[in-house]
């Protein structure tokens, strides 16, 4: 096998494969073929090595890359593995908790609460506790509960005595000891919910194998092998997890790539990955230098560019596949001029061959992408926004599942109060407040109430009967959920509640909709089942089915054969490669972005999302910014970039115009005037200052001059609601 191996692999992927007695580093840079690297060591382990399958675990980055890594994998060895351990982070601990939960303090059908009910969460708790929404913005709040999760910090670890800050300084304003005390309240109405948020799932798994030496030692028994992907997108919890899992036996085995290190705004850390050779003894290292993507002229972009940064492991890519065209780097009048020419392009590359699927769009911000999907429309080019609203996310999705989710857990308060009266069913607000304070007088659940409300004096005998019956009915479902498998206990549901006939006899025309995507619900339930009868021998239950919804991304929702233009942040490009790639907007504030250029730390990051989005194109590759753009209601001048401003001349292939870095006067166009502090108009995405909280950036403007009323984004985290005359429109 090993001689097999070594005619499929380079020399360094095949280290990569055979190397698997100790901790190692695979510093994987962009389409080097980590992922093939994988799972030949996972074939390698499981055919030379003898090792069981379920002695293997392996973590990846999204549920899709889990799938086409068992897939891959199945096809390799020429027969299925299903007792490996493969998922992502989320997956493989949500497994850990619900085996454990006699350790844990909530039960094994734990509801996994998304961003949605975690806002619907915490409005209750503030109406309960009548709290400031303004003072205590509900966004910011959650992610610093995000935040303290992640440091494995829970609210009994946050008391005023180890209430600190980053740099050691115990906070003294009224909104740290707020969070505090919303985070308390929002752990106890989880608890009480028998839920858990994304951030709970690692945090308390984490937490587990901290302080329980007999799990620990249980699942360090069983995962005698570790391998890690995506490494550098990490967390402090992640990393924990890992650490304790693999301290006895060290056989951990980590793929990364410090220079795709993009997200420390979900809590990554780079020194995960840049630090691992301090956390583990014995550390071997492999590089994976050699790209299977993208050609030379392409390459040598990528190297330029990332090159600048100093806090890395050095690596530089390189190709057999060619020199290939050189990028193409474009200016453009304003955004408006940029998205049309891109567009005309997308036409000649689409009339030359290129099938559309294989083009992509990337940009900074989300707001970048208007003047694009106006351009693509107006050119009639197929065209889809990676990002959007997803399916699990669409409203008539999220109430069958409120269902399903009370069926498997019935102290889920949140998923109760959705499907009450939906579809309407006469019980109204009132009614649900006395079950409520019921629940509340009784120190019982909502569903418990809902059980008892015949017994329930405030309520009146019709709405007794009503209440009655649709407990019963629960019941009943609740019933069928332990015995059935989940496709019948959905068409179940839906003969019921009638849900495609009520929507079908609907006059509003996004209830068309509605319907299709009810009836593709039952369809992905039916591949579900589909699926996980091939791997288990069996039909899945309700329990098998919820924590795969609850644990899909974005990313595993994307439909990579449909043939349309992708229309994607930055971000959301990681992970994927097209044939013809155009960046757009590489301009200063928009990339790096203007919250970054305070921070070297930030700008870096800044220069490792732009390495990313040039390292998506395999062979062509545009890189394009505005001279002049529109922002609310005014144009400014921009300036090109700053990464741009680092690079050779000689990288590109030319441009449309004389391409000249030098930066462009930071002045209004003739026709409109310049913001002072004489006539103080403000705008949104504009900087001011303030004498307290320094440099940010307007969010909303209401009013106009002075006395405008402004919501302004502070770089100290600050988020403030702002009369015009306290802040200064120059640098103070």
């Amino acid at each position: 096998m090993c001689a097999d191996f070594s005619k499929e692999l380079n020399p360094q992927q095949l280290a990569v494969v055979t190397d698997n007695e100790g901790p190692l580093l695979v510093l994987a840079g962009a389409g080097s073929g980590k992922t093939r690297s994988i799972i030949y060591r996972c074939a390698w382990l499981l055919k030379e090595k003898q090792v069981p399958p379920w002695n293997i675990l392996v973590v990846t980055f999204t549920n899709k890359a889990a799938r086409e890594l068992q897939e891959r994998l199945q096809n390799l060895l020429g027969f299925p593995v299903r007792s490996l351990w493969v998922g992502t982070f989320h997956h493989v601990c949500s497994r850990i908790l619900r085996s454990e939960a006699a350790s844990l303090p909530f039960g094994s059908n734990f509801s996994i609460y998304d961003q949605d009910d975690q806002a619907s969460l915490l409005k209750k708790i503030y109406k309960e506790h009548n709290l400031d929404r303004q003072k205590f913005p509900i966004q910011r709040v959650l992610t610093r509960i995000g935040r303290y999760k992640n440091r494995l910090l829970l609210p009994e670890d946050l008391s005023s005595t180890h209430a600190v800050d980053s740099r050691g300084n115990r906070w003294q304003d009224d909104f740290e000891n707020g969070v505090l005390r919303i985070y308390g309240l929002y752990q106890q109405k989880l608890l009480l919910n028998q839920a858990l948020d994304f951030d709970d799932i690692l945090l308390y798994t984490a937490k587990l194998l901290q302080d329980n030496s007999a799990v620990r030692a249980k699942y360090g028994q069983m995962f005698r092998y570790v391998m890690i992907d995506e490494y550098q997108d990490t967390n402090q919890a992640q990393f924990e997890i890992v650490y304790q899992i693999a301290k006895d036996h060290q056989r951990v085995c980590v793929v990364g790539d410090d220079d795709q290190a993009i997200y420390s705004f979900r809590g990554a850390t780079i020194r995960n990955i840049l630090e691992f050779e301090q956390d583990y003894s014995n550390v071997r290292s492999i590089r994976l230098e050699q790209n299977y993507r993208s050609t030379t002229g392409i390459l040598d972009l990528a190297n330029a560019i990332i090159r600048h940064n100093r806090r890395r492991h050095r690596k530089d890519l390189w190709s057999d596949l060619g020199k290939g065209e050189k990028p193409q780097l474009l200016n453009h009048q304003n955004e408006t001029e940029e998205a049309n020419q891109t567009a005309k392009m997308v036409v000649r590359l689409h009339a030359e061959g290129v099938p559309y699927g294989q083009i992509a769009v990337l940009y900074r911000t989300n707001a970048q992408s208007r003047v694009f999907e106006y351009a693509f429309l107006q050119e009639e080019i197929p065209h889809a926004i990676v990002g959007s609203l997803h399916f699990y996310q669409r409203k008539e999705i999220r109430d069958l599942l409120a269902y399903l989710a009370v069926l498997s857990n019935p102290s889920d308060a949140e998923s109760l109060l959705r499907i009450i009266n939906e579809p309407p069913r006469g019980i109204g607000q009132t009614t649900v407040n006395r079950l409520l304070a019921h629940a509340a007088k009784t120190r019982g659940t909502l569903y418990q109430a809902l059980q008892n409300s015949a017994s329930i004096e405030e309520i009146g005998p019709s709405l007794k009967k009503k209440l009655v019956e649709f407990s019963e009915k629960l019941d009943d479902w609740r019933k069928l959920a332990r015995e059935a498998p989940v496709l019948d206990l959905v068409k179940e549901l839906m003969d019921y509640l009638d849900l495609v006939n009520l929507y079908k006899q609907s006059k509003d025309p996004k209830d068309i909709s509605r319907v299709e995507n009810l009836i593709e619900f039952v369809g992905s339930v039916s591949e579900f089942s589909e699926r996980w009868a091939e791997e288990h021998d069996t039909p899945p239950r309700l329990d098998d089915f919820l924590p795969f919804v609850a644990l899909q991304t974005d990313m595993d929702r994307m439909d990579s054969g449909a043939d349309s233009v992708r229309l994607m942040t930055l971000h959301n490009a990681k992970g994927l490669e097209f044939g013809c790639v155009f960046i757009v907007g590489l301009e200063d504030e928009l990339l790096p972005h203007r919250m970054s250029l305070d921070s070297h730390e930030a700008i870096e990051e800044e220069r490792r999302l732009f390495y990313v989005g040039v390292t998506r194109a395999k062979t062509r590759l545009f890189l394009s910014y505005a001279k002049c753009r529109r922002l609310y209601d005014t144009f400014y001048y921009t300036k090109p970039s700053q990464f741009l401003q680092e690079l050779d001349e000689s990288l590109f292939a030319g441009s449309n115009d004389q391409t000249d870095f030098t930066p462009a006067p930071r002045h209004r166009p003739k026709t409109r005037h310049r913001i002072t502090e004489k006539d103080k108009q403000f705008r949104i995405g504009q900087q001011v200052w303030h004498s307290e909280y320094g440099k940010g950036m307007v969010l909303s403007v209401d009013g106009i001059g002075s006395s405008a009323r402004l919501t302004v984004s502070f770089v100290s985290g600050k988020l403030a609601k702002i009369i015009g005359t306290f802040v200064s429109t120059e640098p103070l």
